[in-house]
């Protein structure tokens, strides 16, 4: 039976490995961090922006740590100024507005 050839998608060329990333968040201080974003704002965030209420689920970086390097990175990484607060759809929402601006 012949088989179909599906090329893989290529990644952007800015992409930012997944082990990458969880060296960030596979640590205590990002625990640390994260356990008291939603402490201190336990409500999404975009969403009383818009009016709504909603519990946050997720802790996002606003200016993505990904961007940046050495240094810089770490610092991005666990700037409390640079989190927000936010709901799984929004968070969702972003995200995707996020990827379709890297292409």
């Amino acid at each position: 039976m012949p088989t179909i050839y599906k090329p893989k998608r290529k990644k952007p060329s800015n992409d930012f490995s997944r082990a990458e990333r969880m060296k960030v968040y596979n640590t205590q201080r990002w625990r640390d961090l994260r356990a008291l974003k939603l402490a201190r704002s336990p409500l999404c965030e975009v969403c009383l922006n818009a009016d709504r209420t909603k519990a946050a689920e997720h802790v996002d970086h606003i200016d993505s740590f990904t961007k940046y390097t050495g240094d810089a990175r770490t610092c991005k990484a666990y700037d409390y100024g640079n989190l927000q607060s936010i709901c799984a759809e929004c968070h969702a929402r972003k995200t995707i507005k996020e990827h379709r601006g890297a292409r």
